[in-house]
């Protein structure tokens, strides 16, 4: 099963806050996998890359403990918005990544993960 690249980094990001990863490892993975990110045509991808690259830029220049650092992290995690659009209007539905400050839509067949993921609904008051 492949997954897109958001999608993996959110994984290793989520074995790095379980323990499953040492930063050293989820690191030699991330810039490996993120090398050639400026050639990536997905704005939502590439805020996230350089969102984690310079937490870690940060981190490794002495600004943030690997706790500090840690929580930085869960915090980028955290935000991550799926929202399924309407299956019946669509030949595969639309689903749609986000944070609170950008989001992008792809159409997708739907696969979930067994990882459990708490959500909750948001209020907007006008």
């Amino acid at each position: 099963m492949t997954h897109s690249l958001d999608f993996t980094i959110r994984e290793r990001m989520a074995d790095y806050q379980e323990g499953r990863l040492t930063l050293r490892e989820f690191e030699d993975w991330f810039f490996a996998e993120t090398w050639e990110s400026d050639d990536l045509d997905n704005q939502s991808l590439t805020n996230l890359i350089y969102e984690i690259k310079l937490r870690l830029a940060e981190y490794t220049h002495g600004d943030w403990s690997e706790a500090e650092l840690r929580s930085l992290l869960l915090s980028i995690l955290e935000k991550h918005v799926v929202a399924v659009g309407d299956a019946t209007l669509l030949h595969q539905p639309q689903v749609t990544f986000g944070t609170t400050s950008s989001n992008y839509s792809e159409q997708m067949p739907i696969i979930y993960s067994g990882r459990h993921v708490d959500i909750s609904l948001l209020t907007v008051r006008g």
